[in-house]
C-alpha cells in the first residue's frame, strides 16, 4: 500500500534550530533578571515553554513572569534568529528520496 502522508518534527530535526532557539530562550531570561546559561538552556531545548520556563525559575516566577518570558522568546526568536535558520543538509535528499518512493 502505498503511503499517503508522512509526519515530521520540524524544529531540530529537519532545521537546525536548536542552537538558535536556545539563544532567544538566553535573551529573554536575561531581559526578565534571570542569567541562565546557554549550555543549561540548549539541553531543554525540545520542550514546550510550559515545561521549560519551571525548569529554570521558581513557581511564583512562573505565575509572575512565565509567559512575558516564553513570549519575549518567540519575539526575539522571530525577529533575530529565524532569518538564520537552515535545513540540515540531508533534507533535500531525503525529500528527493520520499518524492521517489524510495
Amino acid at each position: 500500500m502505498a503511503q499517503k502522508a508522512i509526519v515530521f518534527d520540524v524544529d531540530g530535526t529537519l532545521i537546525d534550530s536548536v542552537d538558535l532557539h536556545a539563544r532567544a530562550w538566553q535573551e529573554a531570561f536575561k531581559e526578565a533578571g534571570k542569567q541562565i546559561t546557554y549550555g543549561e538552556l540548549r539541553t531543554q531545548i525540545g520542550k514546550g515553554a510550559d515545561l521549560l520556563v519551571p525548569h529554570f525559575i521558581t513557581r511564583e516566577e512562573v505565575e509572575r513572569l512565565g509567559k512575558k518570558i516564553a513570549k519575549r522568546q518567540a519575539e526575539i526568536f522571530k525577529k533575530h534568529y529565524s532569518a538564520q535558520v537552515r535545513p540540515f543538509s540531508s533534507v533535500p535528499e531525503l525529500f528527493r528520496s520520499l518524492q521517489n518512493g524510495k
